[in-house]
């Protein structure tokens, strides 16, 4: 009994000092940290960079006076996750409409880059702000990556650091996600993510299809998914929009490279004909002889993805 007794004390003692700990958390969507965005010389740049950013693109970003890029630190589910906003200069007067963008890749491999931060620059000029994640666990960021699991959090969470911005409109939010963050996307409009429209580039729309064709990639990734040891080829149905279009709710622009060396330009074109058969708005743009990223045709994708977002908004 005097066991008992003391463990009863005991968590007397601690779950006052928990619920304290609790209370002191910053919420979902709270920015903690931001800190200007770091540019190093041109020719520092990665080689992706330089092959399709040119110097006189990449200096108007890094002096620009009228975009700010700013690194932050932002909570979901209580973990401090890394990510950016870019956003006009001027928002003394103004909210201007968010683009989330959601990246590709996992871990280190596809994290944002300075190209991303470029065509980032490309969209604050138009008069958006972008939130983009780099995802728990990457970048220095608490947590682990989990590819499609709890880490659809951090997309849904900045929507809630849309609420809390002075200079954003949440009523105005758009999702723009690139190869897996296509995926991430889809996942965030499955969950109710209020997005006005979304867009998608070298969109991942098959993940069981993407494994027959890579499956060391995609071993690699779902390994770092906590449902995939038990789920296993379940879960990459589960994670696949082909196998649910109904619930992509939002009008959906698909842009694809038509040499895309990661997802054919034919997935692309079958997930397009389902949305067609369920009478769903979208739009679809593949570039002859371009590739994943689109990245050949960069200015007309980021101009028909913005004229897109204006669309709908």
């Amino acid at each position: 009994m005097r066991g008992i007794s003391f463990l009863v004390a005991l968590f007397a003692l601690i779950a006052p000092l928990k619920s304290q700990e609790s209370a002191s958390r910053p919420a979902d969507g709270t920015v903690v940290t931001q800190t200007p965005c770091q540019f190093a010389g041109y020719e520092q740049a990665s080689a992706f960079t330089r092959r399709y950013y040119s110097r006189q693109e990449y200096t108007a970003a890094s002096d620009s006076t009228t975009v700010d890029c700013l690194r932050i630190q932002y909570i979901s589910d209580g973990l401090s996750v890394v990510g950016f906003i870019v956003k006009p200069r001027n928002t003394r007067e103004s909210r201007y409409p968010v683009i989330v963008y959601n990246r590709g890749g996992f871990r280190d491999l596809g994290k944002i880059d300075t190209w991303n931060l470029l065509d980032f620059y490309g969209f604050a000029s138009q008069g958006y702000v972008v939130l983009a994640s780099q995802y728990r666990g990457n970048d220095g960021g608490e947590g682990r990556d989990e590819v499609g699991g709890a880490d659809v959090d951090d997309v849904m969470a900045l929507a809630i650091a849309a609420t809390r911005l002075p200079y954003a409109d949440p009523s105005h939010l758009f999702l723009y996600g690139l190869s897996r963050g296509g995926m991430m996307s889809f996942l965030a409009l499955k969950r109710g993510f209020p997005a006005k429209a979304a867009a998608v580039v070298g969109g991942v729309f098959d993940v069981e299809a993407f494994a027959q064709r890579a499956p060391r990639v995609v071993e690699s990734a779902m390994s770092l998914n906590r449902d995939y040891a038990s789920k296993g080829v379940v879960l990459l149905r589960e994670l696949s929009v082909m196998n649910w279009p109904e619930q992509v709710n939002a009008p959906l622009l698909i842009i694809h490279g038509a040499n895309d060396e990661e997802v054919p330009a034919t997935e692309a074109l079958t997930f397009a004909t389902k949305l067609a058969q369920l009478a769903k708005p979208y739009e679809l743009i593949v570039y002859a002889g371009d590739i994943h990223e689109a990245a050949k045709n960069r200015n007309d994708r980021d101009a028909k993805i913005v004229a897109w977002f204006n669309q709908h908004k």
